[in-house]
C-alpha cells in the first residue's frame, strides 16, 4: 500500500471514530440530538421508535347537550405518507392542542364542554392482507383493538387531564400489580440520569426532571 493510501485510510478511520465518539457523547449528554440529520446515523438504537403495535388517535368532543362529535378537519385530512393522516404521526400529542383549537375554531357546532383524545392500539400483524394473514397464521384475522384515554382538553385546546400512552400505562400497571417491584421502585434511586437537575433538587428537596 502506497503512502497516500495509508494516509487516506488513516484519515478515514480517524474521522469515523471521531464522529462516532461525538455522536455517543451527544446522546449521553442529550446535546444537539435534533439539530442535525446526520446524528441519526450514529444512534446505537436506530429503530428505537419501532414497535409491534400500530396506533391511531381519535378526537371526540362532547357538547353542552351531552352529544358526542368526531373532531375532524372539514377541509380533509392531510396524508404525507400513504393512507395514514398526519395527526396519527404525532404520537407524543405535542401538537394536538393546536390541532383541536384550529379545527373547532373553523367549524360550526354547539358549545363544547370537553374534548376526549382516545388512543387506539392493535398489533401490526393484523395490518396484513387477509390472504397473507391466513397463509402465515392459519387462523381468521380477529383484530382486537385496545382503547386508552390519552387526555381531556377544553374547546380551545387547553389540557384538563393528561395520561401516559398505552405502552407506558402497561409498564406502570406491571409495576403496580407486583408488590415486590412496587416496593423496589419506591426505594430505588437512579444512579445516572441526564435529566437530573441538581439545582432543582436542592430547592425542592427531591429528585426532579426537567
Amino acid at each position: 500500500m502506497s503512502g497516500w493510501k495509508k494516509v487516506g485510510v488513516s484519515a478515514f478511520i480517524a474521522v469515523y471514530v471521531s464522529y462516532l465518539s461525538w455522536g455517543v457523547m451527544a446522546h449521553a449528554l442529550k446535546v444537539g440530538l435534533c439539530g442535525n440529520t446526520l446524528s441519526y446515523f450514529v444512534v446505537w438504537d436506530m429503530f428505537c421508535g419501532w414497535t409491534a403495535w400500530d396506533s391511531r388517535t381519535h378526537i371526540i368532543a362532547q357538547d353542552s347537550s351531552g352529544q358526542f362529535l368526531e373532531v375532524r378537519e372539514p377541509w380533509g385530512e392531510f396524508h404525507p405518507y400513504g393512507h395514514v393522516a398526519r395527526i396519527h404521526y404525532d404520537n407524543t400529542n405535542h401538537l394536538l392542542p393546536k390541532h383541536i383549537d384550529h379545527v373547532l375554531d373553523h367549524t360550526v357546532h354547539d358549545s363544547i364542554d370537553r374534548v376526549y383524545v382516545v388512543e387506539e392500539v392493535w398489533p401490526k400483524q393484523y395490518n396484513l392482507p387477509p390472504r397473507l394473514f391466513q397463509e402465515y397464521f392459519s387462523r381468521p384475522n380477529d383484530k382486537l383493538s385496545y382503547f386508552h384515554v390519552r387526555g381531556i382538553f377544553s374547546e380551545d385546546g387547553l389540557a384538563m387531564s393528561l395520561n401516559p400512552d398505552w405502552h407506558d400505562t402497561q409498564r406502570l400497571n406491571a409495576v403496580y400489580d407486583n408488590p415486590r417491584l412496587r416496593r423496589q421502585s419506591s426505594n430505588a434511586t437512579g444512579l445516572y440520569s441526564t435529566l437530573y437537575s441538581p439545582r432543582q433538587s436542592q430547592s425542592s428537596g427531591s429528585l426532579t426532571t426537567n
